[in-house]
């Protein structure tokens, strides 16, 4: 899975924070399959969430290795679907 790359990485100066996404087409691809798959499956009403976690942090979707020396590596990522009602604007 040499090829596989897929980081969220944060970048914090005195006057901004940044996130960061670095990957490979097939890091970028399994992004954007686990992003349709959560709204796929988020029904009316509802939310829906996911996981996506580093091998350090027992997952298989991010990859471990910073791609920025001056960035934090974040291990886990939250990414929520909110859909109908349920939503707060």
């Amino acid at each position: 899975m040499d090829k596989y790359l897929l980081t969220f990485e944060l970048h914090e100066d005195d006057k901004a924070k940044e996130v960061a996404i670095h990957g490979t087409p097939e890091g970028l691809q399994s992004l954007a399959q686990a992003l349709l798959k959560l709204v796929k499956n988020t029904k009316e009403g509802h939310f829906n969430h996911d996981h996506l976690m580093s091998e350090k942090w027992g997952g298989s979707e991010l990859t471990s290795e910073p791609q920025s020396e001056e960035s934090e590596l974040l291990n886990h990522v939250k990414v929520y679907c909110w859909k109908g009602s349920e939503f707060q604007s």
